[in-house]
């Protein structure tokens, strides 16, 4: 992992600890900060919700909800381990899972088989539509109450993944309390919070829009090395944050989707700062063509597009050369993704070859091509909270004008960004991967029906074949069946220039050293985990 390390002087010291009272709980004391048990974490998206599902759309409380609801599994190195469930079995299309004894959710209310079959009973009437591609949950046709410590699950056809899909922040237990008297606790939920988690979020130690304190829980089954309470600051400017880990107004900053690599590299060189990388890739950054478009339709016009992008100056400017230039759609380390595909090697010339021959050979003013009196100008649409995204695309503007094509960049607020991209109203869509462990499973199931990658994918003749290879997939236990699914899937996209794969992301993690001794990367793309953070 990269990691750059400086001491405090005395002086900066004490200005590094005060904290905006915005973002300070309720609960704050001086004896706490003095023992260095508070951390203030600046995050760029608002907490839509405080729930599992609100926080499904992979923002704000996203990032720290499985310290609240925890799931039955979760993932290290790579590899399944205990969670709520401490152990499990398979046996064909039932899985057996053997619950943690002894544990209660915040409010008082036992943890167990019960409680598991309430919260994916409750999912799957509730919330069908939003969980349909997580197969380990949406698949289940009967859950079967053995003992009070012991859930099963069955399922009509085998599926791969129900390990992977169960360990996602998505299927926290929630208490049975909060489905009491037919309430559904999914969605639009700034009120009561029960989990059994690490955390404790309590509505009155929250300032909607501004800050959100997250308490131990002292009743918590296993040791943690994370502060007492830290205090989530929603700062949506990404200069601002950076001035205020800088000025101490906050300790805390993590993830690739809100820290850039200027930010990084700035708040390297601060004194008291340390600036981490993960040594682990997690998804793939990249750009989604719609070949429903009337101009992309043209898979010569595509492919000008992948010969034209120069990946290694993205990487070594933008990037400051900290990730890895990809060629495919999926890091090649991921399970079932070391698949043989084309490889589109930086080459404009070939590029302009293909405009040519695509009919656009002529050339306006601005030097853009021109086919019919219309000029080859494409819009590219992103969620405008992403500023590294935005870096991006101002290069690739760049480059794409060298080969005469023009790009229009709107950035959309997150919500607004994915309405769009649903009903296919876009040309280029920043389109990033989700990360271990929805990857690749979770996003290539999107691809039947929900997420942008379908509408974009509905001028390819082979659209009806791709559906019916990821059906095929999704239904077996075969690794033969699996591989070959992900294989058609994998190869047509990449030989119709669907996607533009960018670079490997890495996650980022910037802190004062002077409160922190060291930070956790966790499997999961985008999760920051407080709790495993080792304090000073």
């Amino acid at each position: 992992m990269r990691k750059k390390t400086f001491r405090l002087g005395a002086a900066l010291l004490a200005g590094i600890f005060i904290i905006s009272a915005a973002g300070c709980s309720k609960n704050e004391s001086k004896a706490a900060k003095e023992t260095n048990t508070e951390l203030v974490v600046g995050e760029a998206v608002d907490f839509a919700s405080y729930d599992t599902m609100g926080s499904l759309d992979g923002q704000g409380f996203a990032h720290y909800t499985k310290m609240v609801y925890e799931p039955l599994v979760d993932y290290e190195n790579g590899e399944p381990v205990p969670l709520l469930a401490e152990s499990w079995e398979n046996d064909g299309n039932t899985w057996t899972f053997y619950l943690r004894e002894g544990v209660t959710f915040t409010d008082g209310t036992a943890f167990n088989a019960e409680a598991v079959k309430l919260n994916i009973e409750m999912l799957k009437e509730h919330m069908a539509d939003m969980i349909t591609y997580y197969g380990g949950v949406s698949r289940i046709t009967a859950i079967n109450i053995i003992d009070d410590y012991t859930v099963s699950f069955e399922y009509d056809e085998p599926y791969y993944a129900v390990l992977q899909d169960l360990s996602s922040s998505a299927f926290g237990m929630l208490s049975p309390a909060l489905f009491a008297d037919g309430n559904v606790p999914y969605g639009n939920v700034n009120t009561a919070t029960a989990g059994t988690g690490s955390y404790i979020l309590d509505p009155e130690d929250c300032t909607v829009g501004m800050s959100y304190t997250l308490t131990k829980n002292e009743e918590y089954y296993n040791e943690t090395t994370g502060p007492e309470q830290f205090t989530v600051k929603i700062i949506t400017d990404a200069d601002s944050r950076m001035m205020a880990l800088k000025s101490g107004e906050i300790d805390f900053l993590y993830g690739s989707y809100q820290i850039t690599y200027d930010m990084f590299d700035y708040l390297a060189e601060v004194e008291g700062v340390n600036a981490e990388q993960s040594e682990t890739v997690y998804a793939t950054r990249n750009l989604l063509l719609n070949t429903a478009s009337e101009i992309l339709n043209d898979v010569n016009v595509r492919k000008a597009m992948e010969y034209g992008i120069n990946k290694e100056q993205i990487n070594d400017t933008i990037l400051h050369g900290l990730e890895e230039p990809a060629d495919t759609l999926f890091p090649i380390t991921i399970e079932y993704c070391d698949v043989e595909q084309t490889i589109y090697e930086y080459d404009p010339e070939l590029a302009a070859q293909l405009l040519d021959e695509a009919g656009w050979n002529e050339t306006n003013e601005q030097g853009i091509r021109v086919k019919d009196g219309i000029p080859l100008s494409l819009e590219v649409i992103y969620m405008s909270e992403r500023t590294a995204d935005e870096q991006i695309l101002m290069a690739f503007k760049g480059q794409m004008e060298e080969i005469g094509i023009e790009i229009v960049i709107t950035g959309y607020e997150t919500n607004t960004w994915f309405e769009k991209g649903l009903m296919g109203k876009f040309d280029i869509s920043v389109n990033d991967t989700y990360g271990f462990p929805a990857d690749p499973q979770v996003f290539v199931a999107a691809m039947l029906d929900y997420g942008l990658d379908y509408p974009a994918q509905q001028g390819l003749s082979q659209k009806s074949e791709i559906d019916r290879q990821i059906s095929a997939m999704l239904s077996t236990a075969d690794v033969t069946v699996i591989r070959q699914a992900y294989e058609y899937v994998f190869t047509t996209l990449q030989d119709e220039a669907v996607n533009i794969p960018i670079a490997n992301k890495k996650e980022l993690a910037i802190y004062n050293s002077d409160k922190v001794k060291s930070v956790y990367f966790a499997d999961e793309a985008a999760y920051c985990d407080i709790s495993k953070i080792v304090m000073k």
